[in-house]
């Protein structure tokens, strides 16, 4: 992991694209606001952990019935509940974005932040390709049917995206330079 850090520190130092994206967020008056008001931080991340509940506790159980488990749950049932799932990301990219205005530098030269970037950029191609080429496949289920292989490896690479998303984003404060 040191290298790959040197790397990407080196890849940052090469450019300044960065640093001048930095010192403009942090010149705006949502960062200073952010970083000022006492309240705004501790009740965007109250949000953040919300929004991740709803996401991860809606869309892990459809996950896990893709995956071929819990085969008694009708998958149109678990997949009624993914506008709770778009809910909760909509809060996390509401309060991730405020956290990233505030504080740009803790975030844009922080490996862990990069992953977790990648880990969501993953994410939303899989949920992309699910929606666009298996949504019809959905409806021809039924409880007590096994899924198909498409369905297990889309529900297993979203399961590990957002479970890494997860990981990687705790691992902020931890690796890296920030906090």
């Amino acid at each position: 992991m040191t290298q790959l850090d040197a790397w990407l520190g080196a890849l940052f130092a090469a450019t300044t694209l960065d640093d001048s994206t930095i010192v403009f967020l942090k010149g705006t008056a949502l960062a200073q606001w952010v970083a000022t008001t006492p309240w705004v931080w501790p009740t965007a991340e109250a949000l953040h952990f919300l929004g991740l509940a709803l996401l991860v506790g809606t869309i892990g159980p459809l996950d896990v019935r893709l995956l071929g488990f819990m085969k008694w749950v009708p998958i149109a049932a678990l997949k009624a509940l993914v506008p709770w799932a778009v809910a909760g990301f909509v809060i996390n990219l509401v309060t991730g974005m405020l956290f990233f205005v505030a504080a740009p530098d803790q975030y844009m030269h922080n490996l862990s932040w990069w992953f977790k970037v990648l880990f969501l950029a993953i994410a939303g191609l899989n949920m992309l390709l699910f929606e666009t080429t298996q949504r019809s496949r959905i409806a021809a289920m039924r409880p007590g049917d096994d899924t198909p292989p498409t369905f297990k490896a889309i529900g297993a690479v979203s399961l590990v995206s957002w479970l890494m998303v997860v990981y990687w984003g705790r691992m902020l404060p931890f690796l890296g330079n920030a906090f």
